[in-house]
């Protein structure tokens, strides 16, 4: 399914709101005002029934969210992104681009750039600039997850989410999964750098499925590759924008697809957090073979490193 593993003006929020009645929330601050601490919504309902072992072995290992389809994971949408319409910042089709910079920054901390994601310079977030970093700070790890956008009306765009990751007091992991809605930057629309064409108008991310932690040296799941490593990838972020480039490389839950050549996945093997070992039969060109390779993610997980050669993650994968 398309993924991206990796933060109006008064007329237009007007719009928006139109019999809500109130600014909409973030997540964390909406499961606190109902009476539960995001910690405690993290660490119970995000677990599930049944998967008291995930807090014990949060310390290390891989984790491994929902995959799509799956209770707590991405819709499992195969239909073929339009890239042609992706390389413009301000289609719909690009628009979660911003969601994966609110992601990344609230993973490096940068909760004030995360906040400022939200329209209205942060305060359709629910929250001022100070409580959103309090209720962010609680997780040490922070992954997102992008599903395909969709059409919300003639200004917004909605988004399937998923977020996961630890949580800082016990490493416990967590899930949450729902919609963002993005609205159009008026102050945006223009293809200057630095602008930002779509702002989080609002989120409904709720704890729902169960992240699995992965020892060092175990398997992962039969023949799975983990959801952190799949997408799209390239040389550059040039090549991503070029069909046909030779440097692509399309990672899925089963399936490794290069320029010229295809594998399924045989094996997949946690080596640590970051990297995996994985085997797989592939075919291209009338031969076939079978290869073990190993791939790396940078620290923000916007590269990867396989076969002696850097790649970086290609936007709405």
């Amino acid at each position: 399914m398309p993924l991206k593993s990796f933060g109006l003006a008064p007329l237009m929020l007007a719009t928006l709101l139109a019999g809500c009645g109130s600014p909409q929330q973030d997540p964390a601050n909406d499961m606190a005002e109902n009476g539960m601490t995001p910690n405690a919504a993290n660490a119970t309902d995000v677990a599930g029934p049944g998967a008291a072992g995930n807090s014990a072995g949060a310390a290390g290992g891989m984790l491994v969210p929902p995959a799509p389809g799956e209770e707590g994971g991405l819709p499992d949408d195969r239909t073929p992104l339009n890239e042609s319409a992706a390389r413009n910042p301000a289609s719909v089709e690009a628009s979660g681009a911003t969601i994966e910079l609110w992601g990344l920054a609230i993973g490096e901390g940068r909760y004030g750039d995360a906040y400022r994601l939200w329209s209205e310079d942060g305060r359709q977030s629910g929250m001022t600039e100070a409580d959103f970093a309090d209720s962010y700070r609680k997780y040490s790890e922070f992954h997102v997850l992008v599903g395909r956008p969709q059409t919300g009306g003639t200004v917004t765009a909605r988004v399937p989410v998923q977020a996961y990751g630890r949580l800082r007091e016990n490493g416990a992991p967590f899930n949450l999964i729902g919609t963002m809605t993005l609205v159009r930057n008026p102050d945006g629309q223009k293809g200057e750098p630095g602008e930002r064409p779509w702002l989080i108008g609002d989120s409904d991310l709720r704890p729902r499925g169960t992240v699995r932690v992965v020892p060092a040296g175990a398997d992962t799941t039969a023949a799975r590759i983990p959801v952190a490593f799949q997408g799209r990838w390239a040389a550059s972020r040039e090549a991503c924008g070029r069909a046909g480039d030779e440097s692509r490389l399309a990672i899925a839950a089963d399936r490794l697809s290069f320029h010229e050549s295809s594998g399924m996945v045989r094996s997949a093997q946690a080596l640590s957090p970051d990297s995996v070992r994985i085997t797989a039969d592939f075919t291209g060109e009338g031969e076939q073979w079978t290869r073990t390779l190993t791939l790396a993610l940078g620290a923000d997980g916007q590269s990867l490193d396989i076969a002696d050669s850097r790649r970086v993650r290609c936007g709405n994968a």
